[in-house]
């Protein structure tokens, strides 16, 4: 909790339920919340000088820093960007993102001002519908089709146009799901809903007939402390996670509709966002102002770093305009706007580089 107000505090015990590092007051209020008693003590350190003078997100790594000299700056490739605050609202916090393809558009959630927003390409609005207060996440299921999901329900909208050719999101049906969900993605063919609790990912057929539920603490025989976020790959029958491991470090995990994890890839940091778009997957290190570039085989192959400081919370991308769309979820006016950076020219480089590795057959 102090962290998400930039406050920085010491660690000084542990919650073995949740495997998070808490100050004294963050703790008393845990255990008032949820009631969980299990906590272990931590080796406090006298803050150094440097540290305790100002709240910073730099890596200790040195090889990591070395390494974002040659980062693509986000600047670099900002194409625009737009604020999501109508004029009679006083704040936005953007807590879902998701792009259509048909009519290449930007679906909001703004869970501040209780609303749907879409955006059209120019980012000018098209039309708002009103949500519940914990609607804390959207996706898009089909052309004319979305995900929403609130507390213990998932939400699926269709949008309709009327005789006078308004647009109009109706809700067409909703599920029961097994605990409360903090994140929904879908891929065309499945829903996928990233539940608290018992850290779970139920997947929904579209039909919403048949599910599926993956208890995130059996997969590879350890515990997993999902992040904020879950992705579901495009063409396969599986899906991204992040696992908030504060002993061994983060790492991105992917993980088939059986619960096997294919492959692991350390990220540093809790995991905001993830979105793909090709063979890219795009990984928001939250607190470090960067995003990582994972190839679907697990392989990292750059960093996206935010030189103006901004720290990214939410992506998506538009996979028609090769174009990547950030939220930022902190404090300011950055919670009001969305920056869309153009990949283009890194989808080409990546693709160069995936001809230059194969092996040449000589004639």
């Amino acid at each position: 909790s102090c962290w998400t107000r930039r406050v920085r505090q010491t660690a000084s015990l542990m919650c073995n339920d949740c495997r998070i590092p808490m100050c004294d007051a963050c703790s008393e209020k845990h255990k008032g919340q949820l009631g969980h008693r299990n906590f272990s003590s931590l080796v406090k350190q006298e803050p150094t000088k440097e540290e305790d003078s100002d709240y910073t997100y730099e890596d200790s790594d040195d090889e990591e820093n070395k390494a974002d000299k040659d980062a693509i700056k986000m600047s670099t490739l900002l194409l625009k960007e737009v604020s999501v605050k109508l004029p009679e609202e006083k704040d936005c916090k953007v807590t879902g993102l998701s792009a259509f393809t048909n009519e290449v558009s930007t679906l909001v959630a703004d869970v501040e001002n209780r609303m749907l927003k879409l955006f059209d390409n120019n980012l000018e609005l098209k039309w708002t519908v009103p949500v519940t207060r914990d609607c804390v996440g959207v996706t898009v299921v089909s052309e004319k089709s979305f995900a929403t999901i609130a507390g213990k329900k998932l939400q699926y909208w269709d949008v309709e146009t009327n005789e006078d050719e308004t647009i109009v999101p109706k809700m067409e049906e909703e599920v029961e799901i097994n605990h409360t969900g903090f994140a929904v993605h879908s891929n065309g063919k499945y829903i996928g809903v990233l539940m608290s609790s018992d850290h779970q990912v139920q997947i929904f057929h579209l039909s919403c007939d048949e599910m599926q539920a993956i208890d995130l603490k059996t997969i590879a025989n350890r515990a997993i402390t999902p992040g904020f976020t879950l992705l579901l790959d495009s063409d396969l029958d599986r899906f991204y996670i992040s696992d908030r491991d504060y002993v061994n470090g983060t790492k991105l995990l992917s993980v088939s509709f059986t619960g096997e994890v294919i492959w692991e890839c350390p990220v540093p940091a809790s995991v905001g966002g993830i979105a793909e778009c090709d063979n890219l997957l795009f990984v928001v290190s939250i607190g470090y102002a960067k995003i990582h570039m994972i190839t679907k085989d697990g392989m990292d192959v750059g960093t996206l770093v935010s030189d103006e400081g901004k720290l990214p919370f939410h992506i998506c991308t538009q996979p028609l305009e090769k174009t990547l769309i950030v939220s930022h979820n902190f404090t300011g006016s950055d919670r009001n706007v969305i920056r869309v950076y153009n990949l283009e020219e890194i989808l080409y480089e990546q693709e160069k580089f995936e001809k230059d590795d194969e092996e040449i057959e000589l004639p």
